[in-house]
């Protein structure tokens, strides 16, 4: 691996912990390229402005750094759409609010609505699994605050368009034209991760298991942490790959490959928790060894542009070998489970040593734009409330400060601003990730400002702190506010020198987060009460879908499975991050919480369960077990009745299994989990939280 893939793989394992937590932290999405690029973007032009004595220059480095911010990756044509809508769209906005200020706090404050409510209507707040490119319209409504705080008459109006539109236009041309990056450089660090975590999980199976032949028991942090950092690793790998111009195939196959991994890992892990014996020294642990090993090799090669991929192809194949000669009738699972993994990585290996084409990429992004132009503008009545109380909630916030006359009070504005979320959950999230970003920030603001003592030594210390912005932009929005927090200080001091700057700052950004949160909570706020029912019904419906399909499957078509049991692992982790935002927002009732994790185990061990049928099935002959699937799908359609409201205890005591495998015994522990949770949710008056 390249020294600083090998530095993102260590964080990789580091941060594992944090998936799905309140502080989430994604090193795979770390760019450092981009980062160094839009220092120099900014550098540029607090040069100019000092070399030529022109001030509005300075706006022009910080619209060069937003574009940089918006920059979406992926295919030029893409970016260059992207990054031309910010640079005319901001230009405006920003240009049109300080003109609108210019003729006082009233005009300034309806213009600030107007323009924040049409930059909020062109957001989606698409729920993802991990941080997105800033979208324009965030931006863009920064620069709609930004322009109310520096009024300016028509001329000086035009002024600050002209020196706006200049940094954003230079910043476009570098990204785009003069220092291209590679488009295909996020898919490759993704793969990276995505191999890391298995690599780690794989380890992790090996340490567990002579851990507790030694007395001790930490199965559970393999069967949760494990499985939902791997799980977080490939759906934000999706996401990368979906943007990619060209060779979305090609890691897409990495992707899938992965997965197919990932399901005999998690079938080994319940293979072990279920199994009291450890992993036999002679047959299981070799193998288990050269999974670890080739796991490793297929991160090195997913690192390189031109990936040599004899050598994973050799690796694996000695190793399906190995498996085949290992093979025991006693002892099946461990052999079964490493041979589909490395099968499914020496797939992907001939796959790749295969020429690229591109064709089917290109009909595909042909139809995809065809339907896109057909598709006329439909808002969604969420993305209407949230961008109208967003406007609200700022135009208060500006009105306050305007009121009392605060210094720099565009800073609390733009916290109200960015605090406020959809959900009151995730609200609370960017208020926590805000505040410690800030008090590092602060710090290190504090140590700069009494250091430096002029303005070219604020340009030595603003661009990398812009390059440490952006490159982190991706990761952690608490890493982020820590970066951008000293770098705006120093801009602001750039443009308008003044004292006190950290505890002015300190000050809005309370009084902003307390009117986002204000607002979250009183502004039209979206209904979160059946947001975990929802979740814990989706789950249990694409678990116990997977499992029937899989006794369902002929010996010959393992591959219609994937879909399902991917949606079985998307729908789990959708679960629990809802069931951590209730925790989150305070709505702890211990007991309701309780049953609901006794669901998300019991939908965890289905999972590994179905992952040890479908294995079996591959190997050893047999029939489908279509009246045991059957007998599913019904108990299903009862625990969701249960669950909605309807007592179906009667008919649930006939369909509930009688635990004569593991499977059986994972849906029967299932069974009783949801009544348990649906008589706690009636006993409350059907409030589920």
């Amino acid at each position: 691996m390249r020294p600083m893939t090998r530095i993102l793989t260590m964080f990789t394992r580091r941060t594992r912990w944090s998936e799905g937590h309140i502080f989430s932290i994604t090193p795979e999405q770390i760019g450092i390229v981009e980062g160094i690029r839009a220092s120099l973007a900014v550098a540029v032009m607090l040069g100019a402005d000092l070399q030529f004595q022109i001030p509005g220059l300075a706006f022009g480095a910080v619209a060069a750094f937003w574009t940089c911010l918006c920059d979406p990756g992926g295919s030029n044509r893409d970016r260059l759409r992207v990054m031309l809508t910010f640079a005319f769209g901001a230009t405006l906005t920003i240009s049109l609010a300080a003109y609108a200020a210019h003729w006082g706090v009233i005009a300034g404050g309806v213009a600030l609505f107007v323009l924040l409510l049409i930059c909020g209507l062109t957001r989606s707040y698409r729920p993802t699994f991990g941080p997105m490119p800033t979208p324009t319209g965030l931006i863009a409504a920064i620069a709609v605050v930004v322009g109310v705080a520096s009024p300016r008459s028509a001329a000086g109006a035009l002024d600050l368009a002209v020196c706006f539109l200049a940094g954003a236009l230079w910043a476009l041309v570098l990204c785009i034209y003069i220092w291209r990056t590679h488009p295909q450089a996020p898919a490759r660090r993704a793969l990276v991760a995505i191999f890391t975590r298995l690599e780690e999980m794989t380890a992790s199976l090996q340490a567990l298991d002579l851990a507790e032949a030694n007395g001790s028991d930490p199965w559970s942090d393999f069967n949760v942490d494990h499985r939902r950092a791997v799980r977080f690793s490939i759906e934000r790998g999706q996401e990368t790959i979906a943007r990619l111009p060209t060779g979305r195939i090609r890691f897409t196959q990495g992707v899938d490959a992965a997965g197919r991994v990932f399901a005999a890992l998690m079938a080994l892990g319940h293979h072990r928790t279920e199994n009291s014996r450890p992993f036999d020294p002679v047959v299981d642990r070799p193998l288990l060894d050269g999974l670890r090993r080739l796991l490793h090799e297929a991160a090195i090669q997913a690192d390189k542009t031109a990936p040599d991929m004899e050598a994973l192809v050799n690796q694996g194949s000695a190793l399906l070998r190995g498996a085949a000669e290992s093979k025991t009738e006693c002892r099946t699972v461990v052999i079964h489970a490493v041979s589909i993994a490395a099968g499914a990585l020496v797939e992907l290996g001939q796959h790749w040593r295969e020429p690229e084409s591109h064709e089917h990429e290109e009909r595909e992004g042909r139809t995809g734009n065809d339907v896109a132009g057909q598709t006329g503008v439909n808002i969604p009545a969420p993305v209407w409330r949230h961008a109208l109380r967003t406007a609200v909630a700022t135009s208060i916030s500006y009105a306050l400060g305007a009121w009392f006359d605060v210094s720099f009070s565009y800073w609390g504005t733009i916290a109200t601003l960015v605090l406020m979320q959809p959900l009151g959950a995730n609200t609370w999230l960017r208020v926590f990730e805000r505040a410690a970003g800030s008090v590092v920030g602060g710090v290190l603001t504090a140590i700069l400002i009494a250091r430096l003592s002029g303005p070219w030594e604020m340009v030595l210390f603003i661009a990398p702190l812009s390059a440490a912005v952006i490159a982190f932009r991706l990761v952690n929005y608490g890493l982020f506010v820590a970066f951008v927090t000293p770098m705006f200080v120093l801009v602001s001091d750039f443009i308008h020198p003044a004292s006190n700057l950290i505890a002015t700052r300190v000050i809005n950004e309370a009084i902003g987060a307390c009117i986002g949160l204000a607002g979250c909570l009183l502004l039209w706020p979206e209904k979160e009460k059946n947001a975990l029912s929802d979740a814990i019904l989706a789950a249990l419906s694409a678990n116990m879908a997977f499992a029937a399909a899989v006794l369902r499957t002929p010996l010959d078509g393992p591959a219609n499975i994937d879909p399902l049991r991917r949606d079985a692992g998307v729908a789990s982790s959708r679960a629990e991050i809802a069931r951590q935002r209730m925790l989150l927002q305070g709505r702890s009732r211990a007991a309701h919480l309780d049953h609901v994790h006794d669901i998300l185990v019991a939908l965890r061990t289905i999972c590994g369960a179905t992952n040890i049928v479908a294995i079996n099935r591959q190997f050893e002959p047999g029939s489908d077990d279509a009246a045991r699937a059957d007998r599913y799908d019904a108990l299903l359609a009862m625990l969701r009745a249960e669950m909605s409201g309807r007592d179906e205890r009667a008919a649930l005591g006939s369909l509930i299994p009688d635990g004569s495998d593991d499977l059986d015994r994972a849906v029967q522990t299932l069974a009783l989990a949801v009544k348990d949770y649906a008589a706690d949710t009636h006993m409350n008056g059907g409030q589920p939280a």
